[in-house]
């Protein structure tokens, strides 16, 4: 039915001036009708053509980890002396000056800090100390607001030692173990925001830990040789173990130095971090 009336509306659209007015009407009717049959029709095809619902994966949502609830703590606590009540902070992005690149780690390329991002570490930490913050990371404000503090981070080094490796086997079997580090320094400056004058500075050093322990073997079993080792490795994350706690630690320390009344009431919280930090 559907062709009939494709052929139908061709013949007709060319004798169009030789209709009278009631055919034009009947052919209306006519069209239609043949449209009303091709519903069902497209209508099964639409639904033939709906492609089945697809399984949600069952993996397990993200953890939500606080691995550094002291510093936490020292933050809320900033935020019960009310120094900052009132205050507003001008948070930029975050440089990095390390230089480093990974480009050996499977699934790990490029550089090994963040490009910036961890301003929103940044900007956390400021909000839990009880300030108000203007991120400036995607832009500056359409509207000039009034700011007292800037605050700018830098990852200034990354190095990379392994002070211990060890491969000792005796008749072919032996331990295989292995520790190594990697120590990162960031900064955190807070300067005025209109002069850009600095007023504190917190330099705060994080190693991050890798270890590996197992066994080797290389002998002759009856003519065969057996080869291999079996290795168990721990390593920290670096882009979050040593951004996360080590940022926030920083933002507290300036802050703290800035205001003598909050160091009073919190720095004792932290104080042995802080002693090994600069």
């Amino acid at each position: 039915m559907p062709i009939m009336k494709l052929n139908f509306s061709r013949s007709t659209s060319m004798n169009m001036k030789l209709k009278s007015r009631p055919s034009l009407i009947a052919l209306a009717l006519i069209a239609l009708t043949t449209s009303a049959c091709t519903l069902p029709q497209s209508k099964e095809r639409i639904k033939s053509e709906v492609v089945p619902a697809v399984p949600v994966s069952t993996a397990s949502l993200p953890t939500i980890v606080q691995p550094y609830p002291r510093i936490e703590s020292t933050l809320a606590c900033i935020k019960e002396t009310g120094v900052l009540n009132g205050k507003t902070f001008v948070v930029g992005s975050f440089a990095d000056s390390t230089g480093k690149i990974n480009a050996v780690a499977a699934g790990a390329t490029g550089n090994f800090m963040p490009q910036g991002g961890s301003s929103s570490y940044v900007t956390d930490a400021i909000r839990k100390a009880g300030a108000r913050v203007v991120s400036t990371y995607f832009g500056q404000p359409m509207r000039q607001v009034q700011s007292h503090y800037a605050v700018n981070g830098i990852f200034n080094s990354l190095d990379f030692g392994a002070p211990l490796d060890v491969d000792l086997r005796v008749a072919g079997v032996g331990p295989v173990i292995g520790r190594g580090f990697a120590q990162l320094t960031l900064s955190i400056q807070l300067d005025l925001a209109d002069t850009r004058i600095n007023r504190q500075i917190s330099m705060v050093q994080r190693p991050v830990r890798y270890q590996h322990y197992g066994i080797g073997m290389g002998r002759d079993f009856n003519g065969t040789l057996v080869t291999g080792s079996a290795v168990s490795r721990g390593q920290e994350r670096l882009q979050f173990e040593a951004l996360n706690g080590p940022i926030a630690l920083g933002i507290a320390d300036v802050i703290m130095k800035e205001f003598p009344v909050a160091a009073e009431e919190c720095r004792s919280q932290i104080s042995d971090l802080l002693d090994t930090a600069t």
